[in-house]
């Protein structure tokens, strides 16, 4: 299991947004991903990939999400655990 490595506010970096209806201190936020239709979830405990359900309460009316964008959620996964954003839980 993957988990954060920095703070996850640190994730707005890459264009993760704080998921709709929780509090300011729920520090949970997501991602979507438009090349297979994923939702990559993030929160201080842990790091997640979904399927992404158009009814989700989590996300926003209009979802963070470039169309255009031709990387999978598997490819953005990468990207932060190159960039130390992410660690194996127990490293």
């Amino acid at each position: 299991m993957l988990i954060p490595n920095v703070e996850v506010k640190e994730f707005e970096k890459f264009g993760f947004k704080p998921c709709r209806g929780n509090t300011k201190n729920s520090k949970c936020y997501y991602l979507c991903v438009a090349r297979g239709c994923r939702l990559m979830f993030v929160s201080p405990v842990c790091f997640d990939i979904q399927d992404w359900k158009k009814d989700d309460p989590r996300i926003h009316k209009k979802p963070n999400c470039k169309y255009r964008d031709p990387r999978t959620a598997i490819d953005i996964m990468y990207e932060l655990i190159k960039s130390g954003m992410l660690k194996k839980r127990g490293e």
